[in-house]
């Protein structure tokens, strides 16, 4: 498996971001794996009727059909033709511009907007990752060798003069894939309407399209119209090639402000906190979980614990809820993960690309490492404290990690920082695991504790990581504690600690 660790103190090379966004990257598409293109750039599968109902990419879904028998398609294919010339049909598949918006001999996407078709267009495409609407942003259009013929040269029709025009129309669809009407953008591909030919355009490479005016929608449907028309329908090609298709949509963040606490400085504690064992929520539109026990007379959480306590200090476990900073890195509320014994502390959410998130370590955590405690030893410059993200796809593991280093080098978190998830690519799940250079046969001795905030956020312009605290120098100290082993074990359903003769809760409480 691919491990990406996340080096602070670097600066992060990232964009801001107030959508979520994606934009269609042709040469990388999910169906067909791998598509194979001939000596002149045409697709090997565009006569396949029976894999390719539609061409797909991540967010993306176009409409394709073909007859095998006729060598007949329409709908949308791939192309990457550097020939620019029309002499005859084997040339349907080139563009003016000789290439994708990558260049000259890239891939793009090709579109015959076929007539006779009935009310359905075949020109039609979705957006797949979730159900949700998405912003239509932009799009770059270029013209198709044979429709490009048909304007400059004539053919079936006249050679395009004033009055002349073709567009391409792209409507917006609903969630039952209907035109959704008054969402409409116009592209002229050929403008020949003015009286002064001076004034005339002609498309001969790619040119961005405008489609913010369709505002949210679930997907789009292209047509095309032109003025060159006889008794038999267009005698113009209808043809377009596309690329750069360009989608957003709000930014949707957990940052767990959603969430009410009984009172200021406290945790998840009064009318709605959580019912003992596991509990599901959400914050956003993300999915957390808690577990929630007091079977010792104290409160003890597990997993995700919500938090607005605004100290950075630790005095006893009373403080496990404090961030190293003190206080959420916005806002009031912050999450407060530990490891749980009793099962799973998974973060769910419909697939998609999580950008990242805002880490902290815990007083608790910090306090540990600095001076030690009765259980784990103080840190030294060899040692280290980390979280390891996993994440999932339909309950597949991405074979990739993000491995955040709490402490290293001496050094460690204590302020909020973040974290780049975006090379996970597509997701629906979360996973974390901490680990320890201070570990022992019973496992890791270190508090397994972090602070979140913000998950789902995107990473602001220019973020240059923090610089890390430094952990005091101490030479020739010796901690007796760590001498000590610490034994968890489950009596009656319950996780106690036990070191020496004494027996512990999982809170430290002496039983």
């Amino acid at each position: 498996m691919k491990k990406l660790f996340l080096l602070f103190g670097a600066v992060a090379l990232a964009c801001t971001m107030q959508a979520k966004t994606l934009t269609l990257d042709v040469a990388h598409p999910l169906n067909p794996a791998t598509p194979v293109y001939d000596a002149n750039g045409v697709w090997d599968g565009v006569y396949n009727e029976d894999d390719y109902a539609t061409i797909d990419f991540q967010g993306f879904s176009f409409f394709h059909d073909a007859m095998a028998d006729w060598d007949f398609w329409y709908g949308f294919s791939l192309a990457s033709c550097t020939d620019t010339a029309y002499t005859g049909m084997t040339d349907q598949f080139r563009c003016a511009a000789g290439g994708g918006l990558a260049g000259k001999g890239t891939p793009y996407i090709i579109a015959y907007a076929m007539e006779g078709m009935g009310p359905v267009s075949p020109c039609d495409v979705y957006f797949t990752t979730d159900n949700d609407p998405w912003q239509a942003e932009e799009i770059y259009f270029c013209n198709e060798a044979w429709a490009l013929h048909n304007v400059t040269v004539g053919g079936a029709g006249h050679t395009f003069a004033a009055g002349d025009s073709l567009v391409v129309i792209i409507e917006g669809l609903d969630a039952s894939g209907e035109a959704i009407e008054g969402k409409q953008v116009t592209f002229f591909l050929a403008d020949y309407r003015s009286a002064n030919e001076a004034d005339w355009t002609l498309n001969k490479g790619w040119e961005k399209c405008d489609l913010t005016a369709l505002g949210q929608v679930y997907g789009l449907r292209f047509t095309m119209k032109t003025s060159d028309v006889g008794d038999w329908g267009s005698n113009t090609a209808l043809y377009f090639a596309l690329d750069g298709l360009k989608i957003s949509r709000p930014e949707v963040v957990a940052g767990f402000e959603d969430i009410t606490l009984a009172k200021a400085d406290t945790v998840w504690q009064g009318a709605d906190a959580p019912v003992l064992g596991w509990n599901n929520w959400t914050s956003g539109t993300y999915n957390f979980q808690t577990y929630y026990d007091n079977g010792y007379g104290s409160d003890y959480y597990s997993a995700f614990t919500v938090s607005n306590q605004t100290a950075n200090t630790f005095e006893g476990l009373q403080d496990a809820y404090h961030s190293a900073s003190g206080g959420a890195y916005e806002g009031n509320n912050f999450v407060v993960w530990n490891m749980n014994y009793y099962g799973s502390d998974t973060v769910t959410f419909a697939a998609q690309v999580v950008p990242g998130f805002w880490i902290n370590n815990t007083a608790y955590a910090v306090n540990s490492m600095v001076n030690g405690d009765g259980f784990a030893k103080a840190f030294g410059h060899t040692d280290w404290f980390k979280l390891t993200i996993n994440g999932y796809l339909n309950g597949d593991g991405i074979d990739t990690q993000v491995v955040v280093d709490l402490a290293k080098d001496g050094k460690y978190i204590n302020q909020w920082t973040y974290v780049d998830l975006t090379q996970f690519g597509e997701m629906d799940a979360l996973t974390f695991t901490m680990s320890s250079s201070d570990t022992g046969d019973w496992g890791m001795n270190t508090p397994a504790y972090f602070a979140m905030d913000n998950f789902g956020a995107a990473m602001p312009e220019g973020y240059v990581a923090p610089a890390m605290a430094e952990f005091p120098v101490r030479e020739g100290i010796e901690n007796t504690n760590a001498a000590i082993k610490a034994v968890k074990v489950i009596r009656n359903g319950q996780v106690v600690i036990i070191r020496g003769e004494k027996v512990f809760n999982i809170l430290g409480t002496e039983l």
